[in-house]
């Protein structure tokens, strides 16, 4: 019998494994991965350069969740400190996120197999859990091809159903958990598109907000993707997290000037008419947005043809209404987990103990990861929390074992 069995061989299972292995080096751990090797979803992250932390990240950043316990034990600080003193040299850039100076997830991967094997790690790879038992003294698992294991602790960290192939909400549910309703989240929004025509692949820089009737649900400045079917870029991907969580009709406000008040917005185009009154109307926006942005701006207030000085003011009004609450209502994201870099939902936080991931409902049971309905948004936010909740598990899960009885089957 194994003393410490950890289900699934990604962030949160390979950190928890090295740091329970520091805590208590005489344990034997077993890592035990579906798939044909572990970490192969961390190869993908961050465009295949792995953003593995962000320095600004805080624990109300994963709200609803209630994650402060947790998160105070290893915040970003500490995750970095931890990646150097494995080996890994770090860069922060913009906007806080944290990459490996070699640009490669492959190195953060490396640094983490090295280090658990180092350790005494063992990783059992191709072991799809199928059945999960609680017995006298400890767990029984069985694979799917009928290997089978026992251990005297266990940590599931087995993800969630964003771009995976296994999930372990029924290992849970197995052990008297629930788990609640599953939603892909951080990817486009599909939108009514008749105010997008011609946007298609138009970036800008501006804000977007979420808004369930007229009550605001979260706003998000950054980068905003029009598509043919709606909206993307990282503004709306933190967006769709909070959809996620929505019942009833929503809308996205775009706000092409983020800097400016409504009133300084009117007042800067009223001033821009009157300077450039010897252009053509449909040069108005030209060295201010992308010129598609321009043509459909002016085309929904109605102006076509003219000079730039025969625009009555009535209208800019509304142009500068429409620079600032530019609304497109809402009618799905992508709707495929495949697509998503996290899924909202799964089992409930308040279902483990507040300080070090153990089950309130099987003793001897942690969970840490995407398994929890606990989610970030972009920007290494979802990693920060895999290496700290695998930390905090991997480390109160050996701890509370009987020093004379490790090792001992």
């Amino acid at each position: 019998m194994e003393d410490l069995l950890i289900v699934g061989g990604g962030a949160a299972g390979l950190m928890a494994a090295i740091c329970a292995k520091e805590e208590t080096p005489a344990a034997s751990v077993v890592i035990l991965e579906a798939g044909e090797r572990v970490g192969k979803k961390l190869l993908s992250t961050g465009n295949g350069r792995c953003n593995l932390t962000n320095v600004g990240a805080e624990a109300k950043d994963y709200a609803p969740a209630q994650v402060e316990g947790i998160f105070a034990q290893m915040p970003p600080k500490s995750v970095m400190e931890k990646f150097t003193q494995m080996g890994l040299m770090l860069r922060v850039e913009d906007g806080g996120r944290v990459y490996p100076i070699s640009d490669a997830a492959s190195s953060v991967l490396d640094t983490l197999r090295l280090t658990a094997a180092h350790l005494g790690v063992v990783e059992r790879v191709n072991f799809a859990a199928e059945s999960l038992q609680r017995t006298k003294n400890g767990f029984v698992l069985t694979a799917k091809d009928g290997q089978r294991i026992e251990g005297k602790r266990l940590i599931l960290t087995t993800g969630g159903q964003a771009a995976s192939k296994f999930t372990g909400y029924r290992l849970a549910e197995q052990l008297g958990h629930s788990v609640t309703g599953l939603e892909p989240a951080l990817l486009p929004l599909k939108t009514d598109v008749s105010s997008l025509k011609g946007l298609n692949g138009v970036r800008v820089k501006g804000a977007a907000a979420l808004y369930n009737g007229r009550n605001l649900v979260h706003r998000e400045e950054g980068e905003i993707l029009f598509k043919d079917f709606g909206l993307s870029g990282i503004a709306v991907f933190n967006l769709s997290r909070h959809f996620a969580r929505q019942k009833g009709k929503c809308e996205v406000e775009i706000d092409l000037l983020p800097n400016l008040t409504d009133a300084e917005a009117e007042e800067m185009l009223l001033a821009r008419a009157k300077s450039l009154a010897w252009r053509d109307a449909d040069g108005f926006f030209l060295g201010m947005f992308h010129k598609n942005i321009g043509i459909n701006l002016l085309k929904s207030a109605g102006i076509s043809g003219g000079r730039v000085g025969e625009i009555p003011k009535s209208t800019l009004q509304t142009l500068a209404r429409q620079l600032k609450h530019w609304r497109v209502a809402v009618t799905g994201n992508m709707g495929r987990f495949a697509n998503a870099q996290v899924t909202v939902g799964g089992v409930p936080l308040n279902e483990a103990d507040g300080k070090t991931l153990e089950s309130k409902k099987c003793k001897g049971l942690y969970l840490a990861g995407e398994v929890l309905d606990v989610d970030g948004p972009c920007g290494g936010y979802n990693l920060q929390w895999a290496w700290c909740s695998g930390a905090v598990a991997g480390k109160a899960a050996v701890r509370e074992l009987p020093q004379s009885k490790i090792r001992q089957a």
